[in-house]
């Protein structure tokens, strides 16, 4: 039998200035996600990979043609 507990969504409460209210409906608008919880769960899901990778040594780049950016991990 599966933990219940597990599987039960959890409603949580985030208190944002007006500026990251309004950088999180533009993220919203952006990405064309129907609500700020799904930015924010997506943002979650970035950030979680980000930080498993650069936990093996491994480096994130951005890359645009010739061009690359190496993404400095906030840790």
């Amino acid at each position: 039998m599966k933990n219940k507990k597990a599987n039960k969504d959890h409603k949580l409460q985030f208190r944002f200035s007006a500026d990251a209210v309004e950088r999180l409906d533009g993220l919203k608008n952006k990405t064309y996600s129907s609500t700020r919880a799904e930015v924010v769960r997506n943002a979650l899901r970035l950030y979680e990979s980000f930080m498993e990778q650069t936990g093996k040594g491994y480096s994130v780049q951005l890359v645009k043609d010739e061009e690359r950016i190496t993404v400095v991990p906030l840790i």
